[in-house]
């Protein structure tokens, strides 16, 4: 039992080369970390979402006049908005998803400048790199297929079979998008968070508070139940195991990111309530939702929790990868 809560050489390097911490302190630095990188990303899409609005008819009816009050160009914009995001073109979802690596950024820059840690105290090591990605796609691929086929065994859905109408120059946007989002959460949450927690606090209080922020990011999100709050926490348990485990942050950020895109992108299926507009495949939805996960997608439904529950008990009696070869990069005028 002891062995579950055993640090690893990123948890022991951050403890030894960090300032001793509350958890109420690592928690607001997490915080602003967090809403820093969230601005950038707001920042990201803001762009080129102004400049499409900026020839909605109306605002450039608008602002070819010369006396128009701020309310009015306040007002007028707003509805523009609006009818944007009505019926957004899909090069929004892309940039939404490549947005987040401002999260990366800011988790990275803070890490580098301000606590003049090594990028593998994240989770970034060097060694093994591509290996641990292209096992972690690998890994992510089975997972969801076994919970996909879970849910068509059990009749909530059935395989609707190819889309003809595919774009595959989309397709492959989407997984390059994927792979950016994916890594943002998870150097955030296990990297990042996490592993500070962990060297302050110990790991199991880290395991369970990064779990929980990660359930509690989706409160929000369309069609949540509260199994798919349940199966989002077994995600951050299983995810934080898999880091631990690893040493290396590379194969959950694979899992995560190929996840979402199989999902997604490949079938189908609601990715955590957010619906996806071009898929290699459809899924039929045939009325009950409790192993499909209903409007909120397969992470709502029995097949997930099934499939976390069993990628927890594998790793749990595992060992911890001490990863001895890592990036090394800090920032010399800082150092």
């Amino acid at each position: 039992m002891l062995r579950f809560f055993r640090t690893n050489s990123a948890i022991d390097e951050t403890a030894a080369t960090t300032k001793k911490r509350s958890l109420i302190l690592i928690a607001l630095i997490c915080l602003v970390v967090y809403m820093v990188g969230a601005l950038g990303s707001n920042f990201i899409i803001a762009i080129p979402t102004y400049a499409a609005v900026s020839e909605d008819p109306e605002v450039v009816a608008l602002m070819s006049q010369s006396d128009v009050d701020n309310e009015t160009m306040s007002k007028t914009l707003d509805e523009a908005l609006t009818r944007f995001y009505a019926d957004a073109p899909i090069w929004v979802n892309y940039v939404n998803l490549f947005s987040t690596v401002a999260v990366i950024i800011a988790v990275v820059a803070y890490c580098v400048i301000v606590e003049k840690r090594r990028l593998f105290t994240v989770g970034l090591a060097k060694k093994g790199m591509l290996r641990e990605y292209l096992v972690g796609l690998l890994i992510g691929v089975l997972m969801f297929s076994f919970a996909y086929g879970c849910a068509i065994l059990s009749g909530d859905i059935s395989f609707g079979g190819f889309n003809a109408g595919v774009s595959y120059e989309s397709i492959l946007i989407f997984f390059l998008a994927y792979i950016i989002q994916g890594a943002s959460e998870e150097i955030m949450l296990r990297g990042f968070l996490f592993t500070t927690v962990a060297a302050n606090q110990g790991v199991l209080i880290a395991l369970l508070l990064n779990s929980g922020v990660f359930a509690w990011l989706h409160f929000a999100n369309p069609g949540i139940t509260p199994l798919a709050v349940f199966n989002l926490f077994l995600f951050g348990v299983f995810a934080t195991l898999f880091y631990l485990r690893r040493g290396s942050i590379w194969g959950i950020c694979a899992i995560h990111s190929v996840w979402n895109f199989a999902q997604g992108n490949i079938f189908g299926c609601s990715v955590s309530g957010g619906d996806v507009s071009e898929t290699l495949f459809t899924t039929v939805h045939n009325g009950s939702t409790l192993w499909s996960g209903g409007a909120f997608g397969p992470e709502g439904g029995l097949g997930v929790t099934v499939v976390f529950a069993i990628g927890i008990i594998v790793l749990a009696p595992m060992k911890n990868k001490n990863v001895k070869d890592f990036f090394s990069v800090r920032c010399k005028h800082f150092v």
